[in-house]
């Protein structure tokens, strides 16, 4: 018996004759999905989707000779709950350079943030390659992963992530405990400083408004000065004068250490930071604008 919120979608209706394996489960259900995105499946089809999505990886990891920071090749993702499936990314194919700034844009449940998720490791796709640095994503285990992460990039999350029993500016210093190559660590008192929060760095998250706490949590991400920053709507929680400080922080960086940014917004005026903007669309990429010189933010974001 199929709850009520199943029996809102259709049911994928696949002949007997099709032998559905952990291989061409996709490609079987798109084969008869007749484009809908949400459907009701049989329980063998929700188990292989997330087999797939939580398969054991080889120990012995993939990797590729390529030019190319990140590489996305024809990923699919699927969220299943229960016997109800949302196919969230559609064959979707890009390529990213070493120090491009790249917005990824689109409404709220465009796929954007999947996205972001399965080119920073925080997520795994059910098809596809995901490369970064040469080496595959998806045929690393979740040890594998996390190493990943801590070596090579930092996130800004929407939801701060900030831990209570620290101060703003312990809490900043766990991102620069991250770096390997202290050297490499950014000045975090200047990153108070630039963030107009020197007079709260001892204070803890309960203590601060919405607006600082994702201030703290930048400064945690900038001070460790990854290779790759994704940040998944930065400026989200922010006002505008907080706005173009954040922006102009990631720009100058960008310039600076060669950082690669990757970030996601639904906001179009923040589009001219961007080396290039991929507009994401019902799970697809639908275009992709190249910004000849992209604009530090005083060109195009004013304060009243």
């Amino acid at each position: 018996m199929k709850n009520e919120k199943e029996l809102n979608f259709p049911e994928l209706k696949i002949p007997k004759k099709e032998k559905i394996t952990s291989e061409n489960v996709c490609e079987i259900i798109n084969k008869y999905a007749n484009g809908q995105k949400q459907l009701i499946v049989n329980k063998k089809i929700a188990k292989l989707l997330n087999k797939l999505a939580k398969r054991k990886h080889s120990k012995k990891n993939k990797v590729q000779n390529s030019n190319h920071l990140v590489e996305v090749k024809n990923v699919t993702k699927y969220y299943v709950n229960g016997e109800v499936i949302n196919k969230v990314l559609d064959d979707v194919s890009l390529t990213i350079e070493k120090g491009e700034i790249i917005l990824i844009f689109g409404t709220s449940g465009s796929g954007k943030s999947t996205l972001l998720n399965l080119i920073s490791g925080l997520d795994r796709p059910n098809k596809g390659e995901i490369y970064v640095n040469n080496e595959s994503l998806v045929n690393l285990d979740d040890r594998g992963l996390t190493k990943f992460r801590r070596n090579n990039v930092s996130f800004i999350f929407q939801s701060y992530n900030l831990l209570t029993n620290l101060s703003a500016y312990d809490n900043a210093l766990t991102g620069a405990y991250l770096q390997k190559d202290k050297q490499k660590v950014l000045n975090i008192d200047e990153l108070f400083k630039t963030f107009e929060l020197s007079n709260e760095k001892n204070k803890y998250p309960s203590q601060l408004s919405g607006g600082q706490q994702q201030r703290v949590s930048i400064i945690r991400a900038l001070a460790k000065n990854s290779e790759i920053i994704f940040a998944d709507e930065p400026t989200g929680a922010l006002d505008h004068a907080t706005t173009k400080i954040v922006l102009k922080t990631l720009f100058e960086l960008n310039k600076k250490e060669k950082t690669t940014i990757i970030f996601v917004s639904h906001d179009p005026q923040i589009t001219p930071i961007a080396d290039r903007v991929f507009y994401v669309k019902n799970g697809k990429i639908e275009k992709i604008v190249v910004n000849e010189e992209k604009k530090h933010p005083d060109e195009f974001l004013k304060i009243d």
